[in-house]
């Protein structure tokens, strides 16, 4: 009974993290949006949506481990986020799955995002974001 807790726990702090590293990222790509639309960089801001978010953005990570093409490499260890480059989405391969459904058809676990540059008209942007490419539900302890 400890143990499945335990690992409950565990699985809500994932969870936790992931949603803290997608909330930073999207802070961040606001930011850069915003200093691109300044200097009339229109073009960047579009091709934004095609980019690592880590990299947009010079952001440190132990658990990013770069850009791949296609699916995921095989072995790659739980907890850790990849840019897949053919498609233009950041994926995160999660380490404890038990509440996850839904997500990339990949064969290995993963929730993937993708930039969505928002505009109204040619120059007019409201905003930047990650969005989740497939549905997903992760609800650990319910």
């Amino acid at each position: 009974m400890l143990l499945e807790r335990l690992l409950t726990l565990a699985e809500a702090a994932e969870k936790a993290a992931m949603e803290a590293t997608v909330s930073r990222l999207q802070a961040a790509l606001y930011a850069k949006t915003a200093l691109l639309a300044l200097r009339g960089e229109y073009a960047a801001i579009d091709a934004l949506a095609n980019q690592s978010p880590f990299l947009i953005v010079a952001a440190k990570a132990s658990n990013y481990l770069g850009e791949f093409d296609g699916l995921p490499p095989e072995g790659v260890e739980g907890g850790n986020w990849l840019f897949d480059r053919v498609r233009a989405e950041l994926v995160y391969v999660p380490n404890l799955t038990r509440f996850l459904s839904g997500g990339s058809d990949d064969p290995v676990p993963a929730i993937r995002f993708r930039i969505e540059v928002r505009k109204t008209t040619r120059h007019a942007y409201v905003g930047v974001g990650l969005t989740p490419v497939n549905g997903y539900r992760w609800e650990p302890g319910t």
